[in-house]
């Protein structure tokens, strides 16, 4: 009886064996699939999961339609409009709903920051750690100044390779 029970219990473990094997190519089978599939469709598989916050200093002023940047601004407390201080204080007043200037919020602009290593950007790349964080269309601007696409990262203008890292960024955390 003991030699009996030994064999059938090296023929269940065989047959566990084997299903872990098949379950395994199965597996890489599926996934190759997958990656033709996305490779024909000229889709990428790989998304940054970090895009720019458009902060105070990447909105344009309502006046001259000019970047705010770390200028002062003059924020409309009626309609929510901003403006460059140094274009809202000669007006007088908003020039779309008509509220006053000393009515106007006046600070300066909320910064951005740089999600990996925290430091103020300007633009999308950080002059610190050299990363470049997408805007919402998914695009990013290299340093030559042309505009690269995230799914195909080599700038057409300069032949800058850049490479895609995906990294999940909290969305509530404060630098």
């Amino acid at each position: 009886m003991g030699f009996g029970n030994t064999i059938l219990s090296l023929a269940i473990i065989i047959v566990l064996v084997i299903l872990l094997i098949a379950v395994f190519v199965l597996h890489q089978y599926f996934r190759a699939v997958a990656d033709k599939k996305f490779k024909k469709n000229g889709k990428s598989k790989e998304i940054p999961t970090i895009i720019l916050d458009e902060k105070e200093d990447k909105k344009k002023c309502e006046i001259c339609y000019g970047t705010i940047e770390n200028d002062p601004i003059a924020i409309c407390k009626k309609c929510g409009k901003t403006f460059h201080d140094a274009c809202a204080k000669p007006t007088g007043a908003c020039p779309y709903c008509n509220t006053k200037y000393e009515g106007m919020e006046i600070r300066e602009p909320e910064r951005t920051r740089c999600p990996i290593c925290g430091r103020f950007i300007k633009g999308n790349m950080c002059p610190n750690c050299d990363a470049v964080i997408p805007i919402k269309d998914g695009t990013f601007v290299c340093k030559c100044g042309n505009t690269v696409d995230c799914d195909k990262p080599v700038c057409k203008n300069c032949g800058a390779v850049y490479e895609t890292a995906m990294r999940v960024i909290e969305k509530n955390k404060k630098h």
